[in-house]
């Protein structure tokens, strides 16, 4: 069987010694590598990542929802205890007005 081989490029000019000089032509690409001969593990079901980033925001947001809460709770409980002070004060300073008098 004849085989086709692409014409072979003329000479664009010589060296300084006659050597001919041909046109750059792009060596040809290599061939194809094969696919790995081994065996896989056969791919895991679903996204464990996901999965994983999910429990990790899902829990981070309920604990900063409970800092939320216990910060509004220690500030209720905050001005209760000023209220209460304030209103203790009060009673303190009109026993001793009353204390003065008698």
């Amino acid at each position: 069987m004849h085989e086709h081989h692409a014409p072979a490029p003329a000479p664009i000019g010589l060296t300084a010694d006659g050597r001919p000089i041909y046109p750059y032509t792009p060596a040809p690409a290599p061939p194809p590598v094969a696919a790995c001969q081994h065996a896989h593990a056969p791919a895991r079901a679903g996204r464990p990542e996901v999965v994983k980033w999910l429990a990790i925001g899902g829990g981070a947001s309920i604990f900063l929802l409970t800092v939320a809460v216990a910060a509004v709770a220690v500030a209720i409980g905050a001005v209760a205890v000023t209220v209460c002070v304030l209103v203790l004060r009060s009673l303190w300073q009109q026993m001793q007005e009353q204390a003065e008098k008698d």
